[in-house]
Formats: C-alpha cells, sequence, structure tokens
C-alpha cells in the first residue's frame, strides 16, 4: 500500500506596521505675561502648536537662575497650548521653555526660551513729600484716574506766597515699558498787594493755553517718577506702595 504524505506547507504573513520613532518639532511662538490679580501673582504661557497631528502632551520647563538650568514644572495635554504659573516669585526673572511629546512616546526639541519679569506697576503710588497724597494706577488697565491733582506751595500770608495746582488728566501706561506721556496743567496763585495797597489780593493763573508736556516712568518697581519736557518744574519721585487702591494688598 502506498501512502502519500501531504505536506501542507504555510506561509506565515506578518502585518509590518510602521513604527514612528520621529520626535516632533518644537513648539513655535511661546509668549508669557504677568499678571496679579486677586491677591494671586501668576505667568500665563501660551504656544504654537507643531506641524503634526499626533501629539499628546506638553512638557513645561522652568529657570529660576537666569536661563543656567532648567527645572521640569508641569505638563498639560494636548490640545491645550496654554498654562498658568502661580508657584512664581515677585520681582523676579523667570525663564521657560516647552517641549512637545507624541502618540508613540517621541519627545521632540525644545522651544527657545523665554523669561517673564514679574513685575506690574498697579497699585498706590506714594508722593514724596506730600503724606497724604498717591497716585492710583488701575491694576487691569494700568491706567491713571481720570483726572489726579496735586496740590503746591504753603498757605497764602505773606506778599508774594504762591500756592498751585497740578492737574493730570488720564495716562495709559505702555504695558511694555510701563510709561506715559501727557500734558500737566498748572494753576497758581499768588497773593499781592492790592492796587490801593490798603489790602492784599489772590491773584490766578492759569497754563490751560499752553499746557506742560510731561512724562510717567513706572517701570522701576519702587521709584518712579514725573518729568517734565521744559525746566519750568522740578520732577516729582514715586514711591510704590504695593497695595490696591482701595488698601487691599495687590502683592504676595
Amino acid at each position: 500500500m502506498q501512502r502519500i504524505i501531504y505536506i501542507s506547507v504555510s506561509f506565515l504573513i506578518f502585518n509590518c506596521q510602521l513604527i514612528d520613532e520621529e520626535p516632533p518639532s518644537a513648539p513655535v511662538g511661546l509668549k508669557g505675561y504677568f499678571t496679579m490679580g486677586n491677591d494671586q501673582a501668576r505667568i500665563h504661557l501660551s504656544w504654537e502648536k507643531p506641524p503634526v497631528d499626533d501629539i499628546k502632551e506638553y512638557h513645561i520647563f522652568r529657570s529660576m537662575d537666569q536661563g543656567a538650568s532648567f527645572d521640569s514644572l508641569d505638563k498639560v495635554s494636548s490640545p491645550m497650548q496654554n498654562y498658568e504659573d502661580t508657584s512664581i516669585i515677585w520681582l523676579e526673572n523667570i525663564f521657560y521653555k516647552i517641549r512637545a511629546k507624541d502618540q508613540s512616546t517621541n519627545v521632540g526639541d525644545f522651544s527657545d526660551s523665554i523669561f517673564i519679569f514679574c513685575y506690574k506697576p498697579g497699585g498706590n503710588w506714594n508722593i514724596q513729600g506730600f503724606d497724604s497724597l498717591f497716585l492710583c494706577i488701575d491694576p487691569i488697565n494700568y491706567v491713571t484716574p481720570e483726572m489726579f491733582r496735586l496740590e503746591l506751595g504753603q498757605p497764602l500770608t505773606s506778599i508774594g506766597d504762591t500756592a498751585g495746582i497740578m492737574d493730570f488728566p488720564e495716562m495709559i501706561l505702555d504695558t511694555n515699558y510701563w510709561t506715559s506721556t501727557g500734558w500737566m496743567y498748572y494753576t497758581y496763585s499768588v497773593l499781592e498787594m492790592s492796587e490801593d495797597s490798603m489790602s492784599y489780593d489772590t491773584l490766578t493763573y492759569a497754563n490751560t493755553i499752553a499746557p506742560e508736556y510731561c512724562t510717567i516712568d513706572l517701570s522701576d518697581p519702587e521709584a518712579g517718577i514725573i518729568t517734565f519736557d521744559s525746566d519750568k518744574y522740578e520732577s516729582i519721585l514715586l514711591d510704590h506702595a504695593q497695595t490696591a487702591c482701595n488698601g487691599d494688598s495687590l502683592f504676595p
């Protein structure tokens, strides 16, 4: 009896799926800004997504030593492209950079780093030489009051005594340099002898026709200044009181 043996050969066909080993490119457009509100200092970060569709998360790194070294701060899941850092220090320069990780666990290069100076000029600025006067800067819009008035001089008691009033209309601070320019209107009164030389007259003068051009500079967190284009008036020095305009603490 002849036995015929059939050998069945099976070929295994592998479905080869390509493995993604290419890391995502670095995020671009990283930017940030500092804010102060509700007694909480924070830095807001945002960035643009790399040109790929499989980003899983972003890793955020921070430096507290002027960018010499970076430590991992946090991570956010895609599609989020923003982050708020609330563990910051008032008046510090803080550096940030980020990178992306894709669904295949590839980690990309870091973005360019940025630094944020943790400072805003909002709140009260005391006027040096005046016990009870201060200039309030709106901590949201960073503008001076609609009309700020500064009184100068002593009571008029002797011939030639002068008392003046400086009126500053609202000025909007540049949020990059914390400076602003505007016009100051000066009104002053002088005690003079009357025409009959029998009494005194108080005469009032004003520069409303030709106001004085002035600049307010609050870029230094501790020492602000108001200067004038001409040499008619001395500069006005300001100290940051670090409180909100209603007296509540505005800073950590």
